[in-house]
C-alpha cells in the first residue's frame, strides 16, 4: 500500500462537460499500489475519477474500491479506466457527492448518516434492533437501492445519482473513557460521538447527547475529552487506533448500523457504452460481496484486539439487553411516523426495508459464503 500522501495523476482543470475523459496508451498502473489505476493497454477507454474520504488501508478500500478497480480495468470488453483519490483528497464525507453531482467527478460513497438533509429515507439502514448479519442488510438494502426500489426512486434517481456497490456495517455498540455502561441509566449525560442522521436519535433516546462528526475525529475528541464516548461498531476501532483511548465496551446493545452506497453520477454513467455498464455492475455486485465478508470477519477481529489493548467489555445478559431494547426499539416507528409527517414515505420505505431483510434471511445469505480480500493489517475507518 502507498501512503496517503502519494498524489494520483492529475486530471486537467477547465472540464466543460460530462463527456468522460480517455486514456491513450501511456497508462497507469492498475491496482493501489499507484492511486490513479487503468487498464494495461487502453485505447479511448472513459476514465472515471473515484474519490472517498477513507485510507487505502480502510476496510472500505481493501474489500471494496481495489477490487472494484481491478475489476472494471482489466483488459477485455467494457473496460474502463479509474483515477482513485482516496483519504479526503477531494473533499470530506459531506463534500464529496456534491461534488459528483457537479461533475467534478463520478464515483463517491454517500453515507446517508453525513447527508441526513439530503437523503433522509437513506438513514433507515441505521436504525437500532434490525439486522446483525452485514450481508443480509447488504443484500437488502441492494434491493431496495435497485432501479425498481423505493429509496433509488424517492432519493438517488432525482439527485442524478446510480447505487453501485454497499457497505452497512452493523451492530454499533457504546464505547466510553472513563466508564462502563451497563444499562440504559448509565448513559444520561453523556457526550457521545455519532456518525449523524438515525444515529442521533438512538443516542438521544438512552438520554445521551450525540456529537455528530466522522470517524476521523473521534481519536482527537475521545483524547482530548470533548466527547466522554463512542458509537461504534468493533469493526471501526482499531483502523483508527480508538482502543488506545478507550476504556469501556457494552456487547451486544445493538445500537444500529452504518449503510454506505457507492454511487455513480447518472451523466457519467449514461455516457458508458452497454459493455461498460455491464462491466462496471459486475464489478460493483462483487464489491458488495466481498465487502459483507470482510465486515464479517473485521467485527471478531476488532473486538480481539480491543480485548488485548485493555478495553473492558461489558457482555450484556438478555435481561441487559431487553432494558436497551426498551428504549431502541419504539424508535423505528417514531422515525417512520417522523418522516410520514415530513411529507415523505418514512413507514413505507421502512416495509420495504424490513421486508427485504426477511426475504434475505429465509433465503439463507450467509457471509461464510463470500470471498473476502486478502487482510493486509489496518491502520486506519466509519
Amino acid at each position: 500500500m502507498v501512503d496517503d500522501d502519494h498524489r494520483p495523476r492529475t486530471v486537467p482543470p477547465g472540464r466543460r462537460s460530462r463527456a468522460p475523459r480517455v486514456l491513450g496508451a501511456a497508462c497507469a498502473v492498475a491496482g493501489l499500489t499507484a492511486l490513479t489505476a487503468c487498464s494495461g493497454e487502453v485505447h479511448d477507454a472513459p476514465v472515471l475519477k473515484l474519490a472517498d474520504s477513507y485510507s487505502t488501508t480502510h476496510m472500505f478500500a481493501r474489500y471494496g474500491v481495489e477490487g472494484f478497480i481491478e475489476d472494471v480495468t482489466a483488459a477485455g470488453d467494457g473496460e474502463v479506466g479509474i483515477e482513485y483519490y482516496p483519504a479526503g483528497q477531494l473533499g470530506g464525507a459531506r463534500d464529496i457527492v456534491n461534488l459528483a453531482q457537479a461533475g467534478s467527478l463520478e464515483i463517491t460513497p454517500a453515507a446517508p448518516a453525513y447527508l441526513a438533509d439530503q437523503l433522509p429515507l437513506s438513514s433507515v439502514t441505521d436504525l437500532p434492533g434490525l439486522e446483525e448479519d452485514s450481508c443480509v442488510a447488504a443484500a437488502a438494502y441492494t434491493d431496495v437501492l435497485s432501479e425498481d426500489g423505493i429509496l433509488y426512486q424517492e432519493e438517488y434517481e432525482p439527485r442524478g445519482l446510480r447505487p453501485l456497490w454497499v457497505a452497512v456495517i452493523p451492530s454499533y455498540e457504546i464505547m466510553t473513557v472513563s466508564r462502563p455502561i451497563t444499562s440504559p441509566e448509565d448513559v444520561p449525560g453523556l457526550t457521545i460521538r455519532s456518525s449523524g442522521g438515525a444515529m442521533d436519535t438512538n443516542i438521544e433516546s438512552l438520554g445521551g447527547a450525540p456529537v455528530s462528526m466522522t470517524a476521523a475525529d473521534a481519536y482527537e475528541a475521545l483524547s482530548r475529552n470533548t466527547v466522554d464516548g463512542i458509537s461504534f461498531p468493533y469493526a471501526s476501532v482499531t483502523p483508527y487506533r480508538l482502543e488506545e483511548v478507550l476504556h469501556h465496551s457494552t456487547k451486544g446493545a445493538n445500537m444500529g448500523s452504518f449503510g454506505v452506497p457507492y454511487v455513480i453520477a447518472e451523466d457519467a454513467w449514461q455516457e458508458l457504452s452497454p459493455a461498460q455498464q455491464d462491466r462496471v455492475m459486475t464489478a460493483a455486485e462483487a464489491a458488495t460481496d466481498r465487502m459483507c465478508a470482510g465486515i464479517m470477519e473485521e467485527n471478531p477481529a476488532s473486538e480481539q484486539a480491543m480485548r488485548e489493548a485493555g478495553v473492558e467489555f461489558t457482555e450484556l445478559t438478555d435481561e441487559q439487553k431487553a432494558e436497551f431494547a426498551t428504549h431502541l426499539d419504539p424508535l423505528r416507528e417514531q422515525w417512520a411516523d417522523a418522516v410520514d409527517a415530513a411529507g415523505r414515505p418514512g413507514t413505507e420505505v421502512l416495509r420495504a426495508y424490513e421486508d427485504a431483510l426477511a426475504r434475505h434471511q429465509d433465503d439463507g445469505v450467509d457471509q461464510t459464503d463470500q470471498a473476502p480480500a486478502d487482510d493486509p493489517t489496518t491502520d486506519e475507518e466509519d
